[in-house]
């Protein structure tokens, strides 16, 4: 990993020791999200931090404008752990958060300030996979909207899997998509749009409607319409599947460019 800093909540110096060698924060830290650290140094590496080799963990990616909203951003994450220690790197800073039965990270429906982008790795077991929880959290920021929120990678898997695979992800949705892609921009916007907003709310015409300020009849033609230009229904489980990874193709920011012919 680049030159970073460790930032923690803790006031005074902490290392571990283990065969002579004395490990720092941030030595465990930087060993421990790189996925570098070795297993017979897990015991020092948790001394180092104060948190325990057998812990339930999560690793959030926080990316802000400045100083000033890294710092409010750390805050919203220190107010709901019960223990965080920050790795800083530009332009990401990683957080190693200790889970308990009381500890809660923002989701996607907290409010965070202007331009603060928070990526929420799954939860893991252990410090031996934060670098796996990390990968996750780079992950989730990725798909964080660019005007600042957060993301739980563990509510966009679909978004996450295309995006490991951008080819892969371009050709659903040009498969699926393709006429409709094809529409003029506002209309093909609109029907995409109802769309997802009719799979954010479990399929309700009503609550679609309500949202987007439309007669629940007009989402329903717009759906009948997307079906038209699709050959896929909605209410078919295996073509719902498809249109849903479509979506989520499209509106990658991994798969944004030409169409494939």
């Amino acid at each position: 990993m680049p030159d970073v800093t460790t930032l923690t909540a803790a006031p005074a110096p902490r290392t571990g020791t283990h065969g002579g060698t004395t490990w720092s924060r941030h030595r465990a830290v930087a060993s421990l999200l790189d996925g570098s650290c070795l297993l017979a140094n897990l015991r020092p590496a948790a001394m180092a931090l104060a948190m325990p080799v057998t812990g339930r963990y999560q690793v959030v990616a926080l990316e802000a404008p400045g100083q000033a909203g890294l710092a409010t951003g750390r805050a919203v994450v220190g107010r709901r752990a019960a223990q965080v220690h920050w790795h800083s790197s530009r332009p990401v800073e990683l957080g190693i958060v200790r889970l308990d039965d009381a500890t809660t990270v923002p989701t996607a429906h907290d409010r965070l300030p202007a331009g603060v982008r928070l990526g929420i790795g799954l939860p893991v077991d252990g410090l031996a996979a934060l670098a796996d929880s990390r990968r996750q959290a780079e992950t989730a920021l990725d798909l964080c909207p660019p005007d600042g929120g957060a993301a739980r990678l563990a509510e966009h898997l679909p978004a996450a899997l295309l995006g490991a695979d951008p080819t892969l992800a371009r050709q659903i949705r040009d498969q699926v998509l393709g006429v409709l892609l094809d529409a003029v921009q506002p209309d093909q916007e609109m029907l995409l749009e109802t769309f997802a907003t009719w799979l954010a709310t479990d399929g309700s015409a009503r609550e679609t409607a309500r949202r987007l300020g439309c007669h629940r009849n007009t989402v329903t033609n717009r759906l009948r319409r997307l079906e038209r230009l699709t050959g896929r229904r909605v209410d078919r489980p295996r073509d719902l599947v498809d249109l849903t990874l479509a979506l989520h193709a499209h509106r990658s920011p991994t798969t944004h460019g030409g169409r494939h012919t």
